[in-house]
């Protein structure tokens, strides 16, 4: 007798699975459609490679006086300091330079990080005027704010341009698409072009042409590439 109630009771527990199994699956008719959106965005995170070295100008100017005169001049572009500028690891970018037995030469190195292709070439100027002539360009990339922003926004536009396409397709052959019953989307960051900058140096000539005046620097950085893929399956139902 217990085995006959064991052997109900797995039946009915099998029913059971069956059942909810079915409720799960997707309906017969359905349409799906996929989307591929990409936007080719321009990183907001350039990264500029200051060292500041008492060589440069044998000992004239120390390290302190120098970096006081370099956050002014950065200031004064509008840059916060505070967060924009980083000094490197203490224990490899303070370095000691012995030419003579008494002479010592103290050289500070800094990561810059400005948030525009304009603003870039100006604070390289503004620390040429000051004679520091160690500056070179770092990496750049895309803050997470704004790739969430890029994201979100492609997200959108492939939602809805894949109920258009399921709307034109379903009422092409005499139905209608239904609520969205399946969706999936997968996100690429081309990062190939993390890095990629050229800087660009136009010479002005005067009115005669017979001399070149200051030169202007213009800053290029490579748009990087996102895209979303979304695929959809929509209920297809009958007009």
């Amino acid at each position: 007798m217990k085995k006959l109630f064991l052997i109900a009771a797995i039946a009915l527990l099998n029913i059971s699975v069956i059942s909810a199994q079915n409720t799960t699956q997707t309906p017969e008719n359905f349409i799906e459609v996929s989307v591929r959106v990409n936007k080719e965005v321009t990183p907001d995170e350039i990264f500029i490679n200051i060292t500041i070295n008492e060589k440069d100008n044998k000992g004239k100017v120390s390290v302190e006086q120098q970096e006081k005169a370099m956050v002014h001049s950065l200031e004064a572009l509008g840059i916060d300091v505070k967060e924009a500028l980083t000094v490197n690891d203490m224990g490899s970018s303070l370095k000691t330079y012995t030419l003579k037995k008494d002479d010592i030469f103290v050289s500070k190195s800094y990561t810059l990080k400005v948030s525009s292709a304009s603003l870039a070439p100006q604070a390289m100027e503004a620390l040429n005027r000051l004679d520091i002539a160690r500056v070179s360009m770092g990496r750049v990339s895309i803050s997470d704010n704004l790739e969430r922003e890029v994201k979100n926004a492609l997200l959108t536009e492939a939602a809805q341009k894949a109920q258009e396409n399921a709307r034109i397709l379903a009422e092409a052959v005499g139905s209608k698409a239904g609520k969205a019953i399946y969706m999936q989307n997968y996100y690429s960051f081309d990062s190939a072009a993390n890095g990629r900058v050229m800087m660009k140096s136009y010479a002005t000539m005067d009115a005669s042409a017979a001399m070149v005046e200051e030169e202007s620097v213009e800053l290029e950085v490579s748009k990087q590439n996102v895209s979303i893929n979304v695929t959809c399956k929509f209920q297809l139902l009958d007009e």
